[in-house]
């Protein structure tokens, strides 16, 4: 079953059961990738392109959570935060930082002919790593992996 089937199997499953913190989270979701789908000439998006859309949602949901708490708002913090806890259950499962570098220093011998500068070499491996993993590291921790293999 793809992302977006269970996706929308779910937000029916949240409307019987009247979940509306799931109910509201899967109805967003589904706009963006509705959205994201006319944005990319109505063609259907695959998994790994809707795991882009799901993640911009997260990263939406926790800047504006930190926004409520920092504004004494914090019963929508917590509204946002119980929308992040359902749209992660859509996300693969997180790589652990050594995991992160092991694909890494696999990616790097691939590219090194193809950048000799440290700042290239960086943003090639990920993206590389982003076409092979999907969705499965953090940006930042990527990158700070990344950036410790190159100077090692």
């Amino acid at each position: 079953m793809s992302i977006k089937a269970k996706v929308l199997a779910d937000f029916i499953i949240a409307m019987k059961e009247k979940n509306e913190v799931g109910k509201a989270a899967l109805s967003g979701l589904k706009a963006k990738i509705t959205e994201a789908e006319k944005a990319n000439g109505n063609t259907e998006l695959n998994d790994a392109e809707i795991i882009k859309v799901i993640n911009t949602a997260v990263k939406q949901r926790k800047e504006s959570a930190d926004a409520f708490t920092k504004g004494n708002r914090h019963d929508l913090a917590i509204k946002e935060l119980a929308e992040l806890d359902v749209l992660n259950k859509y996300l693969p499962a997180q790589m652990t930082e050594a995991e992160i570098e092991a694909a890494v220093r696999e990616i790097i011998p691939t590219l090194e002919g193809v950048a000799t500068n440290p700042n290239v070499l960086s943003g090639k491996t990920m993206g590389a790593f982003n076409k092979q993993y999907p969705g499965r590291a953090n940006a930042q921790v990527l990158k700070e992996v990344i950036n410790r293999v190159i100077a090692a």
